[in-house]
């Protein structure tokens, strides 16, 4: 395992509580990539450093520390300049990842199908880009592997120049056309089914997952760290007797994400702009829940979701030492012990199904041209056949019956 030091630097007053939080995250992602961190070194900085982002006086520190430590890896919590990587690697004479560097290691690892693969890829490719300098051999030293130095983000052809890799990403780009229309597609084929779409958003490591788990017997990858999973998964969840949804997890957000990535993951945001009705799972035992459902919060404002339901779902409510009270918007639960859960379906329900109810609708044989859209846009109970027509009861929306309003019984 490579053996780091982190490098906190900061451009803002930070209390000592927000201090701690962003080390713990930073110390998570390096664990993510299998990266100890041995110490800390801490600068708050009114104005930063074109050569080296912090002082140069605490370059000369923290070589001291990385010596001392004989750390292998230094971890920024900013982004840094590549000139800036450059001029500091020049001097600890170790190699220096930044905060962006790391994430997109981590979406690199965990991703797995080819759709999410292209995706990162053209993340790393466009992350790199503006970071060579003539050829990849200057960059693959930039950004090689985290101490294996035959694996990372600078693992690519070395001979590829900049134009090489411009097609390479119009190429990528293509493939995810390709896995867009496909996406389309399938989204239609759900819309058209009037079958009710529900979106899990959250924190990484929140819980999305967990709770998936909860409402349907395929399980889905679950292991706590963050980004444990960058595949997104989309379930067919029954509520007894009648109740229908799709359940569409997402990538878990993260504060201060890489522009790129949330581009190149936007494809599980367009799903969210889809939904009937949006679950944000929120880590209820984490100290800094607050910040966390905020980060994602302002992620979704971004979006076009005005007009959709949102409950929020506060998780693990089982390390809690005592137990908050339900809101009109909010839930408390619990994935391991299943605490709130049927109050969590029950709010599903009455969300999703408030206008709908049970209805007859007798259509004459002449008209069996109807009986097959009925099929097709509503939830038949029952049918059977009469001298004049055929009987269906159906579960609908009371607005969707306009159209066959002559037929109601």
């Amino acid at each position: 395992m490579d053996k780091s030091i982190l490098m906190i630097a900061s451009n803002q007053t930070l209390s000592e509580f927000d201090m701690n939080q962003q080390i713990e995250e930073i110390k998570n992602l390096s664990a993510a990539c299998e990266i100890e961190t041995l110490d800390v070194l801490i600068q708050n900085i009114k104005t930063t450093s074109n050569a080296f982002y912090i002082g140069k006086g605490k370059v000369a520190e923290l070589k001291e520390i990385v010596d001392a430590q004989e750390a292998n890896i230094v971890v920024f919590n900013v982004g840094l300049s590549p000139s800036q990587i450059r001029n500091i690697e020049e001097i600890l004479e170790v190699d220096v990842i930044d905060k962006n560097m790391l994430i997109l290691e981590i979406f690199k690892r965990r991703a797995q199908t080819p759709e999410s693969k292209a995706q990162v890829e053209i993340a790393n490719l466009k992350y790199m880009f503006p970071r060579m300098r003539g050829s990849y051999e200057e960059l693959g030293r930039q950004v090689s592997g985290f101490g294996n130095r035959n694996r990372g983000l600078g693992e690519t052809k070395l001979e590829l120049d900049r134009r090489s890799v411009e097609k390479q990403i119009q190429k990528l780009e293509k493939e995810l056309d390709k896995y867009k229309r496909v996406r389309d597609t399938q989204r239609k084929q759900k819309l058209s089914q009037a079958v009710p779409l529900v979106a899990l958003v959250g924190y990484t490591n929140a819980g999305k997952s967990s709770l998936m788990n909860v409402f349907q017997d395929k399980k889905v990858f679950v292991k706590d760290m963050l980004f444990a999973s960058l595949e997104t998964y989309a379930r067919s969840v029954k509520i007894e007797p009648h109740y229908n949804f799709i359940l569409h997890d997402t990538v878990g957000f993260i504060q201060d994400l890489p522009h790129n990535l949330i581009n190149a993951f936007h494809s599980t945001l367009e799903e969210i702009e889809d939904a009937d009705l949006i679950i944000h799972v929120i880590d209820r035992a984490n100290i800094n829940y607050e910040k966390q459902k905020e980060a994602v919060e302002a992620t979704l404002n971004t979006l076009n979701i005005s007009d959709i339901p949102i409950i929020n779902v506060y998780n693990k409510v089982d390390l809690l030492d005592t137990m908050p009270e339900n809101g009109n918007d909010s839930l408390f639960i619990s994935t391991v012990d299943l605490y709130g859960i049927e109050a969590l379906k029950n709010r599903i329900i009455e969300i999703l199904w408030k206008d709908f109810g049970y209805y007859t609708l007798k259509i004459p044989y002449a008209k069996m041209n109807l009986v097959q859209e009925v099929r097709n846009h509503m939830l038949v109970v029952d049918e059977y056949s009469e001298d004049t027509g055929m009987v269906l009861s159906v579960f609908v929306e009371k607005a969707k019956l306009n159209p066959y309003r002559d037929y109601i019984v």
